[in-house]
């Protein structure tokens, strides 16, 4: 192990000197190209001045053509305007001043051509003008004054020096740009050959790496094949896991089973009795009684049904069923195993959907539901079952991306436990993850609903809360006989969403930032101009400041201030401000646990765009009823 440890380290240091060494390169080669750059921006600076410097000759020469044609021949096709010549002859001037800012040598020479050629144009114009008023005589004195000759012989020199100056210049930049040029040839085959040394010394550990891996092959081969086997123990440990809980189960019904059975079979025995007594005296009533002792061995033989289902151990089987008349079959069996302490609650939705689903599987997982809700409410509580129509929508599939979107039956399990955090939601589906005692729970009941759901074609969430209880949500597919057309789901233009106004200002709190960012968005698109806050306190503190608030859309379940006191805060401040409640719990639970009052807006997540723009609506044309007075 140490000698490994020495040959480990021994490589990385190399790698990190040969890395540096390549990096170094690297920086040198940058440094020489921008020198080159920048010398090559010099070199084409020195040639745009000195062919500016050259096209002002060229002017100041034609100048001196043209005029000297003119007053030779008189011929105003050589006439130039003087004032276009000397603007002209400005703007050159002007343009070579910018070109020749980092040049003071230059600028002195240019500050002295300057004179001379406000001299040499005076004079052109004084010999155009007597040209102009005919007095050609005198300006063909005024040349042979020598005047014009001299000044543009001292314009030439001028000229002259500054090109010559420009010139040597470009030589000098020119050879710089080569040294330049030559020093990044020399860099890149530095650079070149470190890196043939890196490569080259990469391929060396590669190849002492590749020969490690294959001493370690058989290896490696060997904790495979271990692998293998413990895998195929675990999962025959995780079967027998999975049927010791169902018998766990199987055994806390069996005290409540055993109770109802003996008393089915108490009511069979005694009216087989009495059966008996009134055949002896020839008596009436014999009907009631065979009636009684029928019914109670069709309870009894119903139980034993499913009890059996409920225990066997059998691949999906799933056929089409109303979750309605399933979830009100199972009752005896949840009220025994919840106990006297906890309240059961039904809530079943009209014209529900059938679903395909195996049905012992799906009592299997509302019974580990129920038993986890009973062991969250050791005190009693109530525990609420609730199945409903819902379509999900593209909304929900954003926030889910493992959901289809489409029409789904909902069956909800809702108690007023102690709830979960966060961190435990995560890893609720987990196998093996428990927060009960040793001996109490094999952390299973929650993944066999999970896996259950998911191979049906569904989907499972939980909505949870500390001190405020637990509700499962599963969403099982709704099934469409083959007879039938496929119900398509309803198409919503945008248009037809209830919309409303800038002026229109919803406040909307809640607790959770995505949740929140989401819903604030839709809201938004629908036209409302909106308002945030993460918190209870934060949303008094907007109320306070801002009187033009027409609605506050308000999670129920938050920390510090929930839903219900920050709603009568709110509305003690503000008395014409109605209040829209938005849950991830059903809402039978969330009114009948006494955390709402009855008959208030409530919206239970997940909502469509479409259902919460009508709530809005409906919340804000009622507000605008009230204050006219209307009921």
């Amino acid at each position: 192990m140490a000698a490994s440890r020495r040959f480990l380290s021994f490589e990385t240091v190399s790698l990190i000197a040969a890395f540096a060494i390549l990096a170094s390169a690297g920086m040198a080669t940058i440094r020489t190209e921008q020198h080159r750059r920048e010398s090559g921006a010099l070199v084409r600076h020195a040639l745009q001045v000195g062919s500016a410097l050259h096209h002002l000759e060229g002017e100041i020469r034609r100048a001196e053509s043209d005029e000297r044609g003119y007053i030779i021949t008189g011929d105003p096709s050589y006439y130039r305007s003087e004032l276009n010549l000397a603007e002209h002859l400005k703007g050159e001037m002007a343009a070579l001043e910018k070109l020749l800012a980092d040049n003071p040598q230059q600028l002195l020479r240019l500050q002295r051509l300057r004179p001379i050629l406000e001299e040499r144009l005076e004079l052109l114009q004084r010999k155009l003008a007597l040209m102009k008023d005919g007095r050609s005589d005198e300006a063909v004195e005024v040349v042979r004054g020598g005047r014009g000759k001299a000044l543009t012989d001292q314009i030439e020199a001028l000229i002259g020096e500054m090109i010559a100056q420009e010139e040597e210049l470009y030589r000098i930049r020119d050879e710089r740009m080569s040294q330049a040029t030559d020093s990044l040839e020399m860099a890149i085959g530095v650079m070149i050959v470190l890196l043939g040394f890196v490569a080259m010394f990469a391929v060396l550990q590669a190849e002492k790496q590749l020969s490690a891996l294959r001493k370690s092959g058989e290896s490696l081969r060997r904790a495979y094949d271990e692998l293998i086997e413990e895998s195929t123990k675990r999962g025959a440990l995780e079967a027998q896991l999975r049927q010791s809980q169902k018998l766990e189960a199987l055994g806390q019904l069996a005290g409540g089973i055993a109770h109802d059975f003996n008393n089915m079979l108490g009511v069979i025995v005694a009216s087989l009795n009495i059966m008996r007594r009134k055949l002896k005296r020839d008596d009436d009533g014999i009907h009631q009684l065979i009636n009684s002792a029928m019914d109670g061995a069709e309870r009894a033989a119903a139980l034993v049904r499913r009890l059996l289902s409920f225990s066997r151990i059998q691949p999906l089987n799933p056929t089409p069923l109303d979750a309605n008349q399933l979830v009100t079959g199972m009752s005896a069996i949840l009220h025994r195993t919840l106990g006297s302490h906890v309240e059961l609650d039904t809530r079943l939705g009209k014209d529900l959907w059938p679903v395909k689903v195996d049905a012992n599987e799906l009592e299997s997982a509302i019974v580990n539901l129920a038993v986890n809700a009973r062991d969250a409410m050791p005190d009693g509580g109530t525990l609420t079952i609730e199945t409903a129509n819902v379509e999900l929508g593209e909304e929900f599939v954003e926030a889910n991306p493992e959901v289809r979107p489409g029409l789904y039956v909902l069956l909800s399990v809702c108690d007023t436990g102690e709830g979960m955090a966060p961190e435990v939601i995560a890893k609720a589906f987990d196998p093996f993850f428990t927060t009960k005692p040793i001996g109490k729970g094999t952390g299973l009941g929650l993944s066999q609903a999970h896996g259950f759901v998911r191979q049906s074609g569904g989907h499972i969430k939980i909505y949870s809360e500390i001190g405020h209880g637990t509700c499962v949500k599963l969403y099982l597919p709704r099934h469409v006989e083959e007879c039938e057309a496929p119900a398509a789901a309803p198409q919503r233009k945008e248009d037809d969403f209830p919309r409303g106004r800038p002026e229109e200002i919803v406040l909307l709190v809640e607790d959770d930032e995505q949740a929140r960012r989401v819903t604030a968005q839709g809201v938004r698109e629908l036209g409302y101009t909106v308002l945030e806050a993460a918190s209870g306190k934060e949303a008094i503190q907007i109320i306070r400041t801002r009187a033009d608030i027409s609605l506050m859309i308000t999670d129920v379940i938050m920390p510090g201030m929930d839903g219900a006191r920050l709603a009568r805060e709110a509305v003690f401040r503000r008395h014409a401000l109605h209040v829209l409640f938005i849950t991830g719990y059903s809402q039978h639970a969330i009114v009948r646990n006494g955390i709402l009052d009855p008959n208030v807006n409530l919206l239970t997540k997940p909502f469509t765009l479409a259902q919460i723009a009508t709530k809005i609506r409906e919340a804000l044309d009622a507000r605008a009823d009230l204050s006219k007075g209307n009921a």
